[in-house]
């Protein structure tokens, strides 16, 4: 069995077909699929559909380039949806300065906020970070971040940086602090870099994703991503590490699951 612990099945790009998304993802060997919110709307979005499909899971955050619009009492619904046993994650929180660095001081006090609520449910971190070309800036200050919060002592935190693809100084600090590193599509996009990226990654560290409906793999690179195919990269990944799928799908699976503390079955709404 797989594990996607990133795919946005509530979005409208899935509106036409959801069930048969699900059942191909089901047919792939993909049994659980961790829901990522964006805003608040997002949340409530997810949990239907963690009732309406055995193995799909949600998260709660308030998403980087969503914080500026987000109302006065965001944060506040998100930690009230952390309360809820079928959100696994606070995610995805995190920085990104590709497009504009307008709100830069918002996204670390929204960062700061998620990492405390993390720590205060004891639930996984996932982080969104990107960069704008040539720069490292997202990457260093969402590091300082998780840093800070680690050193206030409160608890434990960890989680994953998703969508891995470095820069290059990278994954030495995410192993350091203890997160693990989320790969999707773009480990099977040519000279994208991200195998060289997590090199030194051990397996155990690494979580499958696919970020549906974003970012689809090789050879469905520019169409809509769905969950069935996290099979693809797990075979990507295997073949680039030298193993068998079967190992890498076994010991991924395993380390999202103890991660997530995926339960084997859905509760009660």
């Amino acid at each position: 069995m797989l594990v996607d612990t990133h795919a946005h099945l509530y979005l409208d790009a899935f509106d036409a077909d959801r069930d048969a998304v699900v059942a191909r993802a089901h047919a792939a060997g993909v049994g659980v699929v961790i829901q990522p919110a964006v805003d608040v709307a997002s949340i409530e979005d997810a949990l239907a559909l963690c009732d309406a499909y055995d193995g799909v899971w949600a998260m709660a955050a308030v998403h980087p380039t969503y914080v500026a619009d987000a109302a006065p009492d965001a944060l506040a619904r998100v930690g009230a949806a952390l309360a809820d046993r079928r959100v696994l994650a606070v995610g995805e929180s995190g920085l990104d300065y590709y497009w504009s660095r307008d709100h830069e001081q918002a996204q670390r006090a929204s960062l700061r906020a998620h990492a405390r609520l993390a720590v205060r449910h004891g639930l996984p971190l996932v982080l969104h970070n990107r960069d704008r070309k040539g720069s490292d800036d997202a990457s260093r200050d969402l590091v300082q971040i998780v840093r800070e919060v680690q050193a206030e002592g409160e608890g434990t935190l960890g989680g994953v940086f998703h969508c891995f693809g470095g820069p290059a100084w990278l994954a030495a600090e995410v192993l350091d602090l203890g997160f693990h590193v989320g790969l999707g599509g773009t480990l099977t996009f040519k000279n994208a870099g991200v195998a060289e990226a997590v090199a030194e990654v051990p397996l155990d560290r690494i979580v499958l994703e696919t970020d549906a409906p974003y970012l689809a793999p090789t050879p469905h690179r520019g169409g809509r991503n769905e969950p069935a195919y996290t099979a693809l990269v797990a075979q990507r990944l295997a073949d680039v590490r030298g193993l068998p799928v079967e190992e890498v799908a076994e010991r991924t699976t395993a380390t999202a699951r103890a991660l997530f503390s995926i339960p084997d079955a859905a509760p009660p709404a």
